[in-house]
């Protein structure tokens, strides 16, 4: 039988409402509250992935209960790079940019809607809050503002590619796993977020290349997905 491992997490904000609102302060300021790790919303991309070997099964789901129980990929973490896991990483993330989805960034009640009407609120609020001493990352999300602005093709991000979310079994791609973070909006947020997982170095992200456009015939990045993809790193 398929070993498995369940994920429940314990919300003091209800998590059934699209957002809450929680102060930072005695001032009064406050922020919008987007819940992520829904298990709903896990189920639902399980689902959507039930075809490709990489992803877990899912096995149960307990709304009331906030919980779900999904197939247990065997393998260790991914800690030492190689071209072909990250060719199988790329084709693996060509097939999940390739499920469209409505609107921008966390989604909200409803799995594959997300709360923002464009992919720039995503990071407006991060951006805005720089100090002084900060500018220059200030000035790089002005140059790309834009592009964020105008980017209309949201589609499935899995929003944490790391270490411990990347399963690798005899020098090959086992397994993709914890879809809790997953966020609507460019593909290329992936990307980037692996670029910051491997501390920079080029030759995984153009490796990752490999497979990631294999469809096209490209198999490199062009000038705008680099820039992108450190900014979103």
């Amino acid at each position: 039988s398929d070993t498995i491992i369940v994920f429940r997490r314990s919300l003091k904000i209800d998590s059934s409402k699209i957002s809450s609102e929680f102060k930072l302060s005695s001032d009064g300021n406050g922020m919008s509250y987007f819940p992520m790790h829904r298990p709903e919303h896990q189920a639902w991309v399980l689902e959507l992935l039930k075809n490709e070997q990489v992803c877990p099964k899912l096995l149960a789901l307990n709304s009331e209960k906030n919980y779900l129980i999904e197939s247990y990929k065997s393998g260790q973490d991914w800690n030492e790079f190689s071209p072909e896991i990250c060719k199988e990483l790329g084709e693996f993330l060509h097939v999940l940019h390739s499920i469209e989805m409505k609107k921008f960034g966390y989604m909200s009640e409803q799995p594959g809607v997300g709360v923002y009407s464009s992919w720039l609120k995503m990071f407006e609020a991060d951006f805005h809050n720089l100090t002084e001493d900060q500018y220059p990352l200030k000035e790089i999300y002005l140059s790309m503002v834009p592009y964020l602005t105008e980017f209309n093709n949201p589609v499935l991000v899995h929003g944490d590619i790391s270490s411990e979310n990347i399963r690798v079994l005899n020098g090959h791609l086992n397994g993709v796993i914890d879809y809790g973070d997953c966020v609507c909006g460019d593909g290329l947020y992936d990307i980037g977020q692996f670029l910051l997982f491997a501390k920079a170095e080029w030759k995984y992200v153009d490796a990752i290349a490999q497979g990631y456009k294999l469809s096209n015939g490209a198999k490199s990045w062009t000038k705008s997905e680099k820039q992108c993809i450190r900014f979103y790193a």
